[in-house]
């Protein structure tokens, strides 16, 4: 067990070090810096289970503590590359009203925050529960492999046309059988290489990324896959895509989270979006298929007037909770992010249920085709196709790298 402590208050626990050591984890074990700077080293070289990280945190040594240094650690920690990522962070402050509007932030990216006291010993007991955590699941890992059940799962926001063009695909559908009191599964596979890929799809009883979440949660639950898949149609971003294209999700955020805040004379809308990544693993096979041609030409070949042959495109995509059909909306989420490529309404709600998830956790990823605009010349007619692309785009990745991501 492994804890890095970065606060420039070391002083303050030594009642935390010492009921550590009651608990089996030795003094040598635990490291403390006092900035962020010196924090980013010790994760640059050392892999920890634990970062217990103060809220106000000082750039260098010799600064006064700044929130904006522990989130910057922590937005780097979660977003980029050249740290080994601590199992567990362990958020810490003496007074949470001094963190402000910045708390909600770090609350996010963190597994918990624990508010100091000199006066009692509440704050150990919760830290010390948070370590007894860590250090069973250690044990468990320790002692058995963490148990995948079916290979694939795959979820549609609709019965109609998206889960209908995922059973057109030749893979030993059976007959949907209940996977809980609400919850109705069609299991089928196929063979890759000689390896059989077990598949289970389904779709959500309403469009959206509340009713996604709880599917993909029941999914991840009883089926524990080792790939979770979203496919479908949605609207892309005219002169980036056209219809069919098939777009990877990466990344995947609500472009209406946030918070209404009021100054003197306006309200205004304050964005927070928390952005999720496809799996590197993922990305890096439909990056292959993305210049599979001949495989997409015929993909085209095989739809009655097909308006084109499809490309992957991967890129940002943005989740809401209502359908678009005002081009205005589309511009407005591109402030968000400037490479955005798509809009729909559930993507984000899989991959926060799929990273939320217990181990064994599966790795999440959206493959959804351009039907609209999202403008007012909205049409239904090219549902049919994108979800067509859709379905065979997956199918082309399964069969193709399958056994390669499963691996």
């Amino acid at each position: 067990m492994k804890i890095l402590i970065a606060d420039d208050q070391a002083c303050r626990y030594k009642r935390l070090i010492e009921a550590l050591a009651g608990i089996g984890v030795k003094r040598d074990s635990i490291d403390i810096v006092s900035c962020a700077n010196n924090a980013r080293d010790q994760l640059q070289n050392t892999p920890y289970d634990l970062l217990i990280l103060d809220i106000l945190l000082p750039l260098r040594p010799e600064d006064e503590p700044n929130i904006q240094s522990s989130l910057d650690l922590l937005f780097e920690l979660h977003e980029e590359d050249g740290y080994h990522k601590p199992g567990q962070i362990l958020g810490i402050t003496a007074d949470r009203n001094v963190a402000g509007d910045a708390l909600a932030g770090f609350e996010e990216r963190t597994w918990t925050v624990v508010e100091f006291s000199e006066i009692n010993d509440e704050w150990v007991k919760r830290a010390i529960n948070c370590v007894n955590y860590i250090l069973s699941e250690k044990k468990k890992l320790l002692t058995e492999q963490p148990n995948y059940g079916v290979d694939l799962a795959i979820i549609c926001a609709l019965e109609k046309p998206e889960l209908e063009e995922v059973l057109k695909l030749p893979w030993n559908w059976s007959s949907p059988r209940p996977l809980d009191d609400i919850t109705f599964v069609r299991d089928g596979h196929f063979e890759v290489g000689g390896r059989t890929i077990t598949v289970c799809a389904t779709f959500a009883q309403r469009m959206g990324m509340v009713s996604t979440a709880l599917l993909s949660a029941t999914l991840i639950s009883l089926l524990r896959p080792r790939l979770i898949a979203m496919c479908g149609i949605c609207a892309g971003v005219k002169g980036k895509v056209d219809y069919g294209d098939v777009l990877l999700a990466d990344p995947a955020w609500d472009f209406q989270s946030g918070k209404r805040v009021r100054d003197k004379e306006n309200s205004q809308f304050s964005i927070s979006p928390h952005q999720l990544p496809t799996p590197v693993l993922i990305r890096t096979h439909v990056e292959q298929i993305r210049s599979a041609k001949e495989a997409l030409t015929n993909i085209a070949s095989q739809y009655p007037d097909a308006p084109g042959i499809p490309k992957v495109v991967i890129g940002p995509v943005a989740s809401g909770s209502a359908v678009l059909a005002d081009g205005e909306v589309i511009n407005e989420i591109k402030a968000q992010n400037r490479d955005l490529i798509g809009v729909e309404m559930e993507v984000y709600g899989m991959y926060a249920a799929a990273y939320s998830a217990s181990k064994p956790q599966p790795l999440p990823f959206a493959l959804k085709a351009v039907c609209d605009f999202a403008d007012p010349d909205k049409k239904d007619k090219h549902q049919q196709y994108a979800a067509y692309t859709s379905a065979n785009v997956l199918r082309l990745l399964m069969e193709k790298f399958g056994t390669r991501m499963l691996d």
